[in-house]
């Protein structure tokens, strides 16, 4: 009885004393639990700072990336690195060709067979400030076979290698309908898109032949000034077309080489209009029409007397043959007088799908007091992506993959008035005559062109010579002079493998010839 009784007070002192207990416990868990929101407030401001500088890095870290130079790359335009506010900007590109030359005639006279002629290496540097308003075009022309290297292939003569070196000022970022005006040395003024197209995206090899013999060849000039205009829409006057390029320039052209004087006492002037009017309907047939008219006027009147011509670029008309190796004279004439020469070649092109033709024709007089020599060539040409990846009649120069097939037919017909004006070699035994006084020249060529990546391309050009008349070795006072005569770089019928090395003397003077050369051609335009 009292053990039970002991253990009733032992309980009952225990229930006193968990009752006595609980309010201690229970202030001591809302303490901590106090503690925990405090430290979760605390955390989560710490986590909202957190967050709030990371943004703030990552507005800084934007707007710093913002500030840094801009690289892109444009096949054919090259590397570009642009500052972020457009203050400066850094152009770089190169055009790359070279050749495998297969020519017909005599190595001795310089004409290849398997050798590699790097017919343009040219590397070009563009600088410009404020948004390119401003901007130096400079490029150096290191060409193979002496053409661009400061030696000529025998090393007997020097130049510079200079390419271009011009400044340029964009009135156009002002208002489209003004032009950009640009002056320098080594410059350049166009006067036929359509004669061949681009050296890079066309399947011709080389200008028409007048063009490229007459003086003007790409309009290239010692020094000179310009303007231009270049894809100016024609929307606003009610046009749907374009105009993708108009200029006038002021200058030596074809004179006084990488920037040096030529002694003119007038400058040439060149004017050139490409319209595509048809250009922005959505018509194919017709908005790929596109015509063009360009003009030389070469003046050559000097103003004291006597008045002695002058040596520029319009004294005279030689035309040769495109073969870089050993290039022979088809047709050489000297003007004995002054005056004003002029050239002028219009042209066409249509465009539709994968297909393009061109068409143009040239003329070349000499006026005044000169002697009358003349030049007269016409030019049609068809190109036609044949293949790519995406199927037959599709491509272009972006797409790697793609075919280009081309093929044109030029004649040439140039003549001179007198003996006095030519210089087309003398009929045998000593006579003053030359052996002609005009010519005609005909030039079919083939090409087929495969694109290995955008805007590179390895292909094969064929060019068939067919010429009516050319110089050849005249008879002298005895055997050995006749030989001497024979073996002369003068003979280029012999030159051309068209007569033996062994002919004896000339049976008809100015006799005619065909021939071919074939070249493996690679491109690229970085």
């Amino acid at each position: 009885m009292n053990r039970l009784l002991g253990l009733k007070s032992l309980g009952f002192m225990l229930i006193v004393f968990l009752w006595a207990a609980a309010p201690a416990r229970a202030d001591d868990v809302d303490e901590k639990i106090k503690a925990l929101k405090d430290e979760v407030a605390r955390l989560e401001n710490t986590q909202a700072q957190m967050k709030a500088e990371q943004i703030e890095i990552k507005k800084e870290a934007t707007a710093a990336a913002a500030q840094l130079p801009e690289f892109t790359y444009r096949p054919g335009s090259g590397m570009l690195i642009e500052a972020a506010d457009k203050s400066w900007s850094f152009r770089a590109s190169i055009i790359a060709n070279f050749k495998l030359l297969f020519e017909s005639g005599l190595s001795e006279a310089g004409r290849e067979t398997g050798g590699v002629f790097g017919r343009r290496f040219r590397p070009y540097f563009f600088y410009c400030i404020n948004d390119c308003f401003y901007e130096i075009e400079a490029a150096l022309d290191l060409d193979g076979f002496g053409t661009g290297n400061a030696k000529n292939s025998t090393n007997t003569a020097t130049s510079s290698i200079l390419e271009r070196g011009d400044v340029l000022v964009h009135f156009e970022k002002l208002n489209p309908w003004l032009p950009t005006f640009f002056f320098g040395m080594d410059t350049s003024a166009e006067i036929s898109q359509y004669d061949r197209g681009s050296s890079q995206t066309s399947a011709q090899a080389e200008h028409d032949l007048l063009r490229r013999n007459n003086g003007f060849n790409t309009g290239r000039a010692g020094n000179g000034a310009g303007l231009s205009w270049r894809d100016l829409s024609l929307s606003p006057i009610g046009i749907p077309g374009r105009i993708p390029l108009a200029n006038f320039f002021w200058g030596t052209i074809g004179e006084g080489d990488d920037g040096l004087q030529s002694f003119r006492e007038q400058r040439s002037v060149q004017a050139y209009l490409n319209i595509e009017p048809f250009s922005q309907l959505k018509n194919k047939w017709i908005r790929g029409l596109g015509f063009e008219m360009g003009a030389w006027f070469c003046p050559n009147d000097p103003n004291h007397t006597p008045q002695n011509p002058q040596s520029i670029a319009c004294t005279g008309l030689r035309i040769q043959d495109n073969g870089d190796g050993g290039r022979q004279a088809l047709f050489n004439s000297q003007s004995t007088g002054s005056g004003l020469t002029h050239y002028l070649i219009p042209g066409f092109s249509w465009t539709v799908g994968p297909y393009r033709l061109r068409a143009i024709s040239g003329f070349q007089r000499f006026d005044g007091q000169n002697s009358h020599i003349k030049g007269t060539d016409f030019l049609i040409a068809n190109e036609l992506f044949l293949w790519s990846p995406q199927g037959f009649l599709t491509g272009n120069t972006n797409t790697p993959g793609s075919i280009l097939l081309g093929t044109h037919f030029e004649r040439t017909d140039v003549s001179c008035p007198n003996p006095a004006s030519c210089n087309n070699g003398v009929i045998a035994n000593g006579s003053t005559v030359p052996q002609f006084t005009r010519n005609a020249i005909r030039l079919r060529e083939w090409d087929i062109f495969y694109f290995l990546a955008p805007r590179m391309s390895i292909g094969a050009v064929w060019w068939w010579y067919d010429v009516s008349n050319l110089r050849q070795a005249i008879a002298g006072a005895n055997n050995a002079a006749t030989m001497a005569n024979i073996q002369a770089n003068t003979n280029v019928a012999r030159n051309l493998g068209c007569v033996s090395s062994h002919q004896r003397v000339i049976q008809r003077p100015g006799e005619g010839c065909e021939w071919l050369d074939f070249n493996v051609y690679w491109r690229y335009q970085f």
